[in-house]
């Protein structure tokens, strides 16, 4: 497949950018070496909750090779505006001026020759504070005798979203059975392999800023630091290296940024910064953590009828109000056809970390809960949660789909994904495998869930509903594409390239790919949702049929042919009809720029083109009932788990991790293979071993990874995978996106399988992460729970409305 001239869409080409990591000559943030440099260091709070009385800095500049020192009194004259926080008024300070309201929020920024020195000098800045209870439990917060976060504020509440058909709780009402529940999911991050990094330069002479960052949206980025330092955006200038991925934590804006480059300003020298481990878990966006008190309508039958569901959504200090809120209460009915719906959905200031994207933001806590959900509905009525599921899932005839809060499901084949799961993982053989393990005295389950996540995100003003690619043949006959949207190692440049070469016939080797560089590359929003998929490659795609057209055109013109006979093979434009008839690709080339005579005349000179791709469907506003689609594309994911439990010490085996996959047209197998397993270990990542964890103080307790424990090799279970193609309706490729859905599976599918290997217990699971420690609590908890019914010698029906509780 390499040796063809050119490729196809669909081929699996291997990933370009791979070469250079695994020979370790991929250039990262804090590889750029400027001369001269200087080094930042941040004064952090120690305190969750705090009042700065003061700040004293000259320790600190009395130390050796300290250049400056600055505090937000210092930084606040020179901005010509500032972050605005949860609510309109509230101003938001790269560097906290009165008040702290995280540990590890920055305060003062010391510069030094060195970074050792830096960061010694700022050890030697004195702060007095005077500290103040902190809040860490988002129900307390909610109390109105709790402190507040902003005093600017009547409470902790800093955003809200209720939404309610009609009649609901007369649908309640008639309903044969209400199954209740209190479901929540943790806090965790997302701790890609390299934390951020920001380097700055100055040019006085031209007046230019250049700013190397660890961004997913440099255009984003450039924009706020030219708003922010009050510097024409023109003369600003973002460069986005290679990223050691961001799964979402690079995507938004931090106070780090604009100091940085404020320094660089100011000193006229350049400046850099670079993020340890431990402040990234002190400081990186963090999220999930939802909880979720949740009521199903339910007939005999198993129909689900209706849904009511209250979030508490636990923001952190709520610099910004982020999507996962939005993304959870609207995408919580799933895959089903629930169309009586309620929701009331609360987000609550808190002293912890700020919240914002980690992948599959908002949509993993919405799967999470309805997938459970059905299990619990499947226990409460002695019913199997696979025809359950069966029994309510949209038909693919009911395509394309509107939701009961206004979201356009493209396209699906939800019981066919998971029909292809089950046979995936031999479903029927596992159950009997199950049953003699048994009596051996080992505690195996299964489950099954299907997942779904909503991808390509538009927002008003927040996240943009297209994307650009320009493309252009140079005259010397390579291809460069300019690319609106970053990478952070899903391997775009790669399928850019291979949509481009499936166009106009050139070589992969002759085509090439320019992102992250505002100065370079066309106006973009960041990458993020799995959007590329839908209007990055897409708008490649519109650009290359331009360029194509352009390169026959020509060739028409020059061959006397019609242009609808022509097609380009093997590096020519020939007849269909008499391929004897043909010219050289790199003729055309050099009559679009060197013989423009002979371009048609309705033609441009040249081979440059730009091609725009707008996310379809997308609604901007809420209609008066508060439905809206915000997504453009919903690929899904079935999953079949297979886990032991030790219930000696409570560890978990997962055995078999099995997942069918429809991400609609696959550009490239291998790159959506690598990014859904990847996507998958992250997920059993979070749903078993990362948690960020605060005591009562706001003290973080999981700050390095010593105690932030990630998954390794050992424990990532062999996955199987397999691919089900329902093509998107709504763009030239029918790609969904393929990034998120794997991160969606582990949690409901593990607890489902945890269930069912505990049966015997009477375990229910209700909450993430499933550590070792929490399931032998579970344990615990049904044994006690099975000896009181037996001591009270209780065997009556359980009553049809009942209230599920657990860990």
């Amino acid at each position: 497949m390499e040796d063809r001239k050119t490729v196809e869409i669909g081929d699996k080409v291997r990933r370009r950018e791979t070469q250079r990591f695994i020979t370790g000559t991929g250039t990262f943030v804090d590889d750029v070496r400027l001369p001269g440099s200087l080094y930042v260091a941040f004064v952090r709070s120690p305190y969750a909750h705090a009042r700065i009385q003061g700040i004293e800095v000259q320790p600190a500049l009395s130390l050796p090779g300290v250049r400056a020192a600055l505090t937000g009194k210092d930084l606040a004259p020179h901005l010509t505006s500032v972050r605005g926080g949860p609510k309109p008024g509230i101003k938001i300070y790269p560097l906290a001026i009165d008040k702290v309201r995280h540990v590890g929020e920055p305060l003062a920024a010391v510069v030094a020759e060195t970074r050792y020195q830096a960061e010694d000098a700022a050890e030697a800045v004195i702060v007095d504070f005077d500290p103040l209870p902190p809040v860490i439990d988002p129900e307390k917060a909610m109390e109105a005798s709790s402190p507040r976060l902003f005093e600017e504020l009547d409470g902790n509440i800093v955003y809200e979203l209720h939404f309610s058909t009609p009649d609901i709780d007369k649908v309640f009402k008639q309903a044969d059975h209400v199954v209740s529940a209190r479901l929540s999911s943790h806090r965790f991050t997302a701790c890609p392999i390299e934390p951020r990094a920001y380097c700055a330069q100055f040019d006085p002479v031209s007046g230019f800023l250049t700013f190397w960052g660890t961004t997913a949206g440099a255009h984003g980025l450039r924009t706020r630091l030219a708003q922010m330092l009050g510097v024409a955006e023109s003369k600003v200038r973002v460069i986005a290296p290679d990223i050691g991925g961001s799964f979402g934590v690079k995507n938004s804006g931090y106070q780090e940024e604009v100091v940085t480059a404020f320094i660089a300003l100011k000193l006229g020298t350049p400046v850099k910064w670079a993020e340890t481990r431990i402040e990234h878990l002190r400081t990186a966006r963090q999220g999930r953590d939802q909880i979720h008190d949740i009521q199903a309508a339910v007939k005999n039958d198993g129909t689900i009828v209706a849904i009511k569901d209250k979030i508490l959504a636990d923001l952190g200090c709520s610099y910004g109000v982020d999507n996962s809120i939005t993304s959870s209460a609207l995408y919580v009915p799933g895959v089903y056809q629930i169309q009586h719906y309620q929701v009331d959905a609360y987000g609550i200031a808190t002293n912890k970390a700020v919240h914002g994207s980690l992948r599959g933001i908002g949509k993993a806590d919405a799967s999470f809960i309805i997938e459970r959900m059905v299990d619990i509905i499947a226990r409460d009525l002695s019913m199997n949660p696979i025809e359950i599921r069966r029994k309510n899932f949209i038909p693919p005839e009911a395509f394309p789909y509107r939701n009961v809060t206004g979201a356009l499901y493209d396209s699906g084949r939800y019981d066919l994904c998971l029909t292809r799961a089950l046979e995936l993982a031999n479903y029927e053989k596992e159950k009997e495998e199950k049953k003699r393990l048994k009596e051996k005295g080992v505690y195996r389950g299964i489950g099954a869930v299907l997942v779904m996540e909503p991808t390509s995100s538009s927002r008003l003003y927040t996240t943009g509903g297209y994307a650009t690619c320009r493309v252009r043949i140079e005259p010397s006959g390579t291809v460069s594409i300019f690319s609106s949207m970053g990478d952070q190692g899903q391997g775009h440049g790669t399928c850019l390239s291979q949509i481009v070469a499936s166009r106009i016939g050139f070589p992969l080797d002759k085509i090439y790919e320019i992102r992250g560089d505002t100065l370079v590359t066309p106006f973009g929003f960041g990458t993020g949702s799995s959007r590329s998929s839908i209007v990055l490659m897409n708008a490649a795609l519109v650009a290359a049929n331009k360029l194509r057209q352009r390169l026959l055109k020509i060739a028409s013109r020059n061959l006397r042919i019609p242009y609808d006979r022509l097609t380009i093979e093997n590096g020519k434009i020939l007849d269909r009809d008499n391929p004897n008839k043909s010219v050289e690709l790199r003729d055309i080339v050099r009559m679009a720029y060197g013989a423009i005579y002979l371009v048609p005349e309705d033609e441009e000179p040249g081979l440059e083109v730009t091609g725009y791709f707008i996310n379809p469907n997308i609604d901007y506003v809420a209609d008066e009932m508060g439905r809206m689609n915000t997504f453009s594309a919903y690929p899904y994911a079935a999953i079949v788990a297979v886990v032991e439990v030790d219930i000696e010490t409570g560890f978990i085996k997962i055995v078999k991790y099995c997942t069918v996959h429809d991400c609609g047209t696959v550009i490239n197998p291998q790159i959506v293979e690598t990014q859904h397993y990847g996507s998958v270990v992250q997920g059993i990542g979070g749903a078993m071993y990362e948690q960020i964890l605060y005591d009562e103080e706001g003290q973080l307790l999981t700050s390095s990874l010593m105690d932030y424990k990630l998954p390794t090799a050992e424990e990532v279970p062999d996955i199987q995978l397999g691919h089900l193609v329902t093509p998107s309706p709504f763009t030239p490729l029918g790609a969904k996106g393929a990034g998120e859905t794997g991160m969606l599976g582990p949690p409901p599918a593990l607890a489902s399988a945890i269930e069912d290997a505990l049966s015997d217990f009477g375990v229910e699971v209700r909450s993430t992460p499933y550590t070792p420690e929490k399931i032998l609590a579970l344990i615990r908890e049904a044994k006690k729970r099975g000896e009181v019914g037996q001591a009270s010698g209780d065997r009556r029906k359980a009553p049809q409305t009942r209230r599920v509780q657990g860990a």
